[in-house]
């Protein structure tokens, strides 16, 4: 892969997650060494389309410099939001 292939899909990605996620894309631009995501903000029923852009995210932080933490049990927020108080 050339160098400029790689430039356009870094590119590509970039603008991905700023569209797609642009709460994500500015935790990763915020002063800060690692951005926190709950296991279920991507894939919390097993969606490969979600797991796609799980990676992806994972991907521009460190494009970005950041580290990645995962909090949470998975169908944590599934579960709550479906018992009764």
């Amino acid at each position: 892969m050339t160098d400029s292939e790689i430039m356009q899909r870094e590119a590509n990605l970039v603008r991905e997650i700023q569209e797609r996620l642009p709460a994500f894309a500015k935790a990763c631009a915020d002063d800060v060494e690692v951005v926190v995501l709950h296991q279920d903000a991507f894939a919390a029923d097993y969606q490969d389309g979600e797991f796609k852009l799980l990676g992806m995210a994972i991907k521009y932080a460190g494009l970005c410099g950041k580290q990645v933490q995962v909090v949470g049990s998975n169908r944590q927020t599934v579960e709550e939001q479906g018992s009764v108080h």
